[in-house]
């Protein structure tokens, strides 16, 4: 992941905003045409054909930025950078922020201050994770296809529903 991003995402510092990403392949070279080469859950990238099926549903919650991929033509990936970050953890029920990243094993979110006309959000105390909204996520699952897209659920309204162990770990 760039490290423009990261700083960005720790600080909001607009000048760290990044105006493109260099990135390298690191997977199987049999997999280089995939619309989600993604490992890290902070730094969505997306094939052209996915981004330009998303890109008027996801433009408010964020921006999209071209990545430069050696051996690929320009703009065939496109990273999607969250850039709202929303204060709706209910604290009282939600781990605190783990260091040095802030990764929050229990999210639980407050129903009435979720941003569900986003895409996807950051939480402050953690803001390098993204989190999605679940049309957001259907939508992508959808365009990518449930073999390339693992979903996991964070939480829910839904007492039935029961959240992955760890939804933002590998």
């Amino acid at each position: 992941m760039s490290v423009q991003l990261i700083r960005w995402q720790l600080h909001a510092d607009p000048d760290d905003f990044p105006a493109r990403v260099t990135a390298e392949w690191q997977g199987p070279p049999e997999w280089q045409d995939i619309d989600y080469p993604s490992s890290s859950s902070s730094a969505t990238v997306l094939s052209r054909r996915v981004a330009d099926r998303v890109r008027d549903r996801f433009i408010n919650g964020g921006t999209f930025v071209p990545v430069d991929l050696p051996g690929k033509p320009e703009g065939s990936y496109e990273l999607y950078v969250a850039e709202h970050v929303v204060d709706c953890l209910d604290h009282e029920q939600s781990s605190d922020p783990l260091m040095p990243l802030g990764e929050i094993e229990r999210a639980v979110f407050r129903p009435d201050a979720l941003p569900l006309h986003l895409p996807a959000f950051r939480v402050p105390g953690s803001a390098w994770a993204v989190y999605w909204n679940g049309w957001a996520a259907d939508l992508l699952c959808d365009l990518i296809g449930e073999d390339n897209l693992e979903l996991r659920l964070v939480w829910s309204t839904d007492p039935e529903a029961k959240p992955h162990r760890a939804p933002m770990g590998f």
